[in-house]
């Protein structure tokens, strides 16, 4: 068997991670919004048919459990192949075999942790990460990704010191202390946040979602004005996104300004005007004012755009009890429960 010189070894360990980034595309950017909340997507599709893994030439360096170049480049450009055709289950058994046989290899752990979120498998994708992370050498992309997953599944502490870390490798690029304050933020360490959406604004300041988070902030604090000051700033910079203009509404209904919020809403477009949180949020506005038949219009009419969205029929059956309409509210309620919604069928069994 060959045995690589020292040289070799290097260049593997810290080889570029080009073939496994490719697998992805954009999926670290995809899992952060997953992570925060803000958005989600997935892919899944599943082949039968398992590939064997033929690793070309020296297939291991029996010191390291590390695979050759060679090796790298035939195993990714086949899983390559396979994802480009959506045949994700072979693509994984590739790399869960090229995994066992080079367990010590950091860019397959990589490889195999970015699969993993592509076919939206968050705990085996962190193991893999940590994994690679335990090989080393460290990075700031694979604390930032480790992150991101630890708080997709549920583990925000795990998740605030991989964030630390990423600080701690590249201090200067501004996604980071913007994570690492919405976790902060995740486990009410409201100054803590606030500091590193400092930091995040004098690297970034034409960012809204700084301006967004320390609304939200600031909101929590009961400091609904900052919040209304800080959220007009981000709409002088992006006036037509509707989650800032959710917490501009929220902020505006906060000070008792519930008119402005029910103005600025219905002036929505009909498609931000129809999502389920503009429709909620508006018809909480008019109830605080005693308009329940116009709530209760608003969220049927939301409703029945969405006719598989149980929870907006509960939603529409609440108002409509609240407006005097029992006899109605009951229907709403009665088909809100065929679609599965859980409270509807609680709230009909509890009426006399």
């Amino acid at each position: 068997m060959r045995y690589l010189s020292k040289t070799q070894k290097a260049c593997i360990r810290y080889r570029s991670r080009a073939g496994s980034a490719r697998l992805t595309g954009v999926i670290l950017g995809i899992l952060a919004l997953v992570g925060l909340g803000v958005a989600g997507y997935a892919v899944w599709s599943i082949l039968q048919a398992p590939i064997p893994v033929t690793p070309a030439g020296n297939p291991e360096d029996p010191e390291t459990g590390i695979a050759e170049m060679e090796s790298i480049e035939e195993i990714l450009g086949a899983v390559q192949v396979y994802v480009r055709n959506e045949d994700y289950d072979s693509a994984q058994q590739v790399l869960q075999s090229a995994v066992a046989s080079y367990p010590a290899d950091q860019e397959l752990r990589y490889a195999l942790g970015d699969l993993y979120l592509l076919t939206n498998q968050a705990a085996p994708a962190y193991e893999q990460y940590l994994a690679g992370i335990e090989i080393g050498p460290e990075s700031w992309n694979a604390h930032f990704t480790a992150g991101t997953i630890a708080n997709t599944i549920g583990n925000p502490e795990i998740a605030l010191g991989h964030y630390n870390a990423a600080m701690r490798l590249d201090p200067s690029n501004p996604e980071t202390p913007l994570y690492l304050a919405a976790i902060q933020q995740k486990l009410n360490k409201l100054d803590e946040a606030k500091a590193s959406l400092a930091l995040a604004g004098k690297m970034n300041p034409s960012d809204t979602r700084i301006y967004a988070m320390r609304a939200e902030i600031a909101m929590r604090e009961n400091k609904a004005t900052i919040a209304l000051d800080q959220i007009r700033k981000a709409r002088e910079i992006e006036p037509n996104d509707l989650g800032l203009i959710l917490i501009e509404a929220r902020a505006l209904k906060r000070l008792r300004m519930t008119e402005d919020a029910i103005e600025l809403l219905m002036a929505l477009p009909m498609d931000q005007a129809m999502s389920p949180d503009a429709v909620i949020l508006l018809a909480e506005c008019l109830g605080s004012v005693g308009r329940f038949d116009d709530a209760a219009s608003r969220v049927m009419d939301a409703a029945d755009r969405q006719p598989e969205n149980g929870a907006l029929r509960f939603e529409a059956a609440l108002w409509l009890q609240r407006a005097g309409r029992a006899d109605e509210a009951v229907v709403w309620a009665e088909q809100a429960a065929k679609l599965g919604e859980s409270r509807a069928k609680e709230w009909l069994e509890s009426l006399p």
